[in-house]
């Protein structure tokens, strides 16, 4: 029966032992290693990686085509020249330049041209011909050019 209460005994000191190093180990990992990220869900801020140099010149040439296609105050109303007038500037943007052509209602029409963040846009409508451009910095740039009223 002694042989008994000392096996208990030491059963129960090693089980005390094991519970009391696994809390030990437990707080040393968590103050050792940091937490581990969820490798499915990167976070969002990972950007796509490319020179930037190329992108930044892509960008700046966007701007610059922009740029010109204000100073020429285009005011071509009919629709017949939306598409001489968007291969006219896509040309000259960077090469995935996205670029559409929109009609709509009232004979109203557009020429919509994208690169990145960056836009282009040129409005034929009832009131008169507006221009839209959103540069690398995201800021908006706006001319209109009225219809005179009859």
């Amino acid at each position: 029966m002694k042989w008994l209460l000392i096996i208990i005994a030491i059963g129960v000191i090693f089980f005390i032992f094991r519970v009391i190093s696994k809390q030990q180990l437990s707080q040393l990992k968590s103050t050792t290693f940091k937490p581990f990220k969820d490798a499915v869900q990167p976070k969002s801020s990972v950007t796509k990686v490319e020179p930037l140099a190329l992108s930044d010149e892509e960008q700046q040439l966007f701007d610059d085509v922009a740029k010109l296609f204000f100073e020429q105050h285009i005011q071509q109303q009919d629709i017949e020249q939306a598409e001489h007038i968007e291969q006219q500037f896509l040309n000259k943007m960077p090469s995935k330049t996205d670029s559409q052509i929109g009609e709509f209602d009232l004979g109203e029409w557009c020429i919509y041209w994208n690169y990145r963040q960056q836009s282009l846009e040129y409005y034929v409508g009832k009131y008169g011909i507006f221009y839209t451009h959103v540069d690398r910095h995201g800021v908006e740039h706006k001319a209109e050019l009225m219809k005179a009223s009859s």
